[in-house]
């Protein structure tokens, strides 16, 4: 796709050593993974000459706000960056409802990224990748806003998304310690001198980044410390090979604790530092990914740290999968698309001949894998099938006014992965329908059967217009062959 054809994402966050940097940075890696279907714009106040540099690297075009109170820049935003086809995300806790509703008519969708459930929501998309947060926990003023809610869905950099690991063999005898870029409460030096006391551990690797205030008290404290080894502002793919390096971690439960996990994981103790970080704290011990940082000592000296290791190390794996940009590329995707004008409800015996004539339409036979035409015997046996068995889940699709039927979405279950096939009534082809009934029925099947974790569509190359549906549904084309249709290609949807 050319860059003139792309719709602009405008990123607004901000960073410096009083808030840290973990908004710029989330936003940051939300623009890399996004940069080939939009063009990313970063809007943020009086940034640092580090931060405007790493900005540059993703962004196509960084725009400065002059500083100004949070209520006063909806104004600015409006007279002077936003656009109505722009996607509009907002990271920070400047940007609550107010704020929304005031920049919400100036955008085509607005896109929250939340961690502290504080107040009504206007968005369009919210995305909090705090685990074990409930749909139930927000007040939606929008009765279309879509929850990305979970690790499943966090916007690591690059190094982390995909990273492909063998066995971990790194010993918990080399610990990184990691309090987020800024560490605003000052507990750096303070861990790193606990974790000396303790004779099991034989190296220590302090990381901060660039907004980190006391550079130089830490440096003239390690020099008289051989055992520490300091990091400052370290690139992403060499935090992640350092994090490969480390058996254990001590990190605030951020974004540098899901780093950490992807990265390969292992002994993460969790040091909460901020209010916000109190979701994430919880998941993470609550799934078995980590445990608290007071345990360190008893956990660090026992024999049994391996065994505890691995058992965190397994979970860690479960959670984050690498598939990360694949679920928030296509949830983007979908999010340009119109609300649909159709709801969906089950099949049942009385559609049979509906189905019938849909099924044996000249139009919907020539694209079937095998067009030939369907007699009402071969029909009703077919549907009598698939009606109340579990493997297999029958959508139509009606007008919400009308109830006229317009379309079908039929899936087989086998496993983790659900087959769909669609079809649409002639008279409502070429009104742009069907990329809607793929991301509906895809949404209600995973909703129905949240343990599936692909969907997949089976399309003939010659089918030019449902190659494009699937496409604008924000489906990814897979890489491997469908080798039973050698003629077809096979698109996916990752739960």
């Amino acid at each position: 796709m050319s860059t003139a054809a792309r719709p602009r994402l405008i990123l607004r966050a901000d960073g410096n050593p009083r808030i840290g940097l973990g908004h710029v940075m989330r936003l940051l890696a939300l623009g890399e993974i996004l940069s080939e279907q939009f063009t990313c714009v970063f809007a943020i106040q009086e940034p640092a000459d580090a931060v405007l540099e790493q900005l540059r690297m993703v962004c196509e075009e960084v725009v400065e706000v002059p500083p100004m109170p949070y209520d006063g820049e909806p104004a600015w935003l409006t007279q002077n960056l936003l656009q109505p086809t722009d996607v509009l995300v907002l990271d920070g806790y400047g940007f609550g409802h107010s704020f929304q509703q005031a920049v919400r008519p100036a955008v085509a969708r607005l896109v929250y990224v939340d961690d502290l459930l504080a107040f009504p929501q206007l968005a369009d998309l919210v995305l909090n990748p705090a685990g074990g947060v409930s749909p139930t926990s927000y007040e939606l003023e929008n009765p279309h806003t879509r929850l990305l809610l979970g690790p499943h869905y966090a916007p690591l950099r690059q190094a982390f998304r995909e990273v492909t690991l063998p066995e971990r063999t790194a010993d918990s005898d080399t610990v990184l310690v990691c309090l987020g870029g800024a560490d605003p409460t000052h507990q750096t030096q303070r861990v790193a001198d606990e974790l000396l006391a303790l004779s099991s551990v034989q190296r220590v690797h302090v990381v901060v980044g660039s907004a980190f205030a006391g550079w130089e008290v830490l440096t003239h404290w390690a020099q008289t410390h051989p055992r520490i080894t300091l990091h400052r502002n370290l690139p992403a793919a060499e935090l992640c090979l350092l994090m490969q390096q480390c058996g254990a971690a001590v990190c605030s439960p951020s974004t540098v604790s899901y780093e950490y996990c992807a990265a390969g994981g292992g002994l993460l103790f969790l040091l909460p530092v901020a209010d916000n970080q109190q979701n994430i704290d919880r998941f993470l011990r609550g799934e078995g990914m980590a445990l608290p940082y007071p345990s360190i000592t008893n956990v660090l000296t026992s024999p049994e740290a391996d065994r505890i290791a691995d058992r965190l190390r397994q979970q860690q794996g479960h959670w984050f999968d690498g598939q990360i940009s694949h679920r928030l590329q296509q949830e983007f995707t979908a999010l340009l698309l119109p609300q649909s004008a159709f709801q969906l409800r089950p099949v049942v015996a009385a559609d049979s001949a509906q189905l019938l004539a849909w099924t044996n339409d000249p139009t919907v036979r020539q694209f079937s894998f095998n067009s030939n035409p369907v007699s009402p015997s071969e029909h009703e046996q077919w549907l009598t099938a698939r009606l109340g068995y579990p493997q297999h889940l029958l959508l139509i699709a009606e007008d919400k006014d009308s109830k006229q039927p317009i379309g079908l979405i039929r899936f087989s279950l086998e496993g983790e992965d659900a087959t769909l096939s669609y079809l649409l009534d002639a008279a409502y082809r070429g009104q742009g329908l069907a990329p809607q009934l793929l991301v509906e029925g895809t949404r209600r099947v995973l909703q129905e059967r949240p343990a599936l974790r692909r969907v997949l569509g089976h399309v003939q190359q010659r089918n030019e217009a449902s190659i494009r549906a699937f496409r604008r549904a924000g489906f990814q084309l897979l890489s491997e062959a469908n080798s039973s249709q050698p003629d077809s290609v096979t698109f996916v949807w990752v739960n």
